[in-house]
């Protein structure tokens, strides 16, 4: 699931248990907290096998815990008997709450998953004509190094240029988490003629970590086209980084996955 769907999906269970317990006639301080405190056990014992992380756990807390406060203050007995609104500071201080909780879940999925591609196409430079990755990508090195390796990678992108591989891969865009997909590879020369006797290899790595996570094998499977089996246990968000080598010559391609959970 992903963070959005746990965080509002979670607010609209507290919700739903409040009025719940309403209709059952509990008194409105109880529901308040029993509104408040389900989704929050619930959300950590799924945090036990999908760990969210410090400060997503905090933010689910947090909506939670507001969300419930809001419906308790709404539901006061001086509410529910008609004698009088709520007072206009407790309005606002639940509203501040969850104003900032929106505002943070969408921060937190922008660190984690980037920006949406159609709103990229808006606010990078060249997003419309190139894949961007927006994601956090972790610390980046600034020292001579850093400077060879950049060289190093213009120099590997004109040479890519002038080869003009045509590849075409298919079997990422539908793969689920601990279960074998097929992942077929098509590949062709500038004369466009099957790229034969060619080392394919797709490596997987997390949007906010360099390091790869997983690595793969494809097998030629006919002319031009190479096959293989992934099996990928963690779902989200990842990098698919396609390797092809004949000879002194490669390309290498990379594109957003997202493994679905089961």
């Amino acid at each position: 699931m992903t963070t959005t769907t746990t965080l509002f999906g979670g607010a609209v269970l507290a919700a739903l248990i409040y009025f719940a317990l309403r209709l059952a006639g509990v008194s409105n301080y109880w529901r308040g907290v029993i509104s408040g405190a389900l989704p929050i056990m619930g959300f950590s014992v799924y945090s036990m096998h999908h760990w969210p992380g410090g400060d997503g756990m905090a933010l689910h807390i947090a909506l939670y815990a507001a969300t419930a406060i809001a419906l308790t203050l709404g539901g006061s007995k001086k509410k529910e008997v008609g004698g009088g609104k709520m007072h206009w500071v407790p309005m606002t201080i639940v509203g501040f709450f969850l104003v900032l909780a929106f505002l943070q879940a969408i921060f937190l999925t922008i660190s984690t998953r980037g920006i949406p591609p159609a709103l990229a196409q808006w606010v990078m430079p060249n997003a419309a004509h190139k894949v961007v990755y927006t994601a956090f990508s972790g610390e980046v090195p600034h020292d001579e190094e850093a400077a060879k390796t950049v060289s190093q990678y213009m120099h590997k992108t004109q040479r890519q240029r002038e080869l003009a591989w045509q590849v075409e891969v298919s079997g990422l865009d539908h793969m689920q988490a601990a279960q074998p997909g097929e992942v077929t590879v098509r590949a062709l020369d500038r004369l466009q003629q099957p790229l034969d006797n060619a080392k394919v290899q797709l490596s997987f790595m997390r949007p906010a970590n360099a390091e790869t996570v997983q690595v793969a094998e494809l097998s030629p499977a006919g002319a031009g086209l190479y096959q293989g089996r992934i099996r990928m246990e963690q779902p989200g968000q990842w990098i698919a980084v396609l390797t092809i080598q004949r000879g002194p010559d490669s390309l290498e391609t990379a594109k957003e996955v997202l493994i679905a959970a089961m």
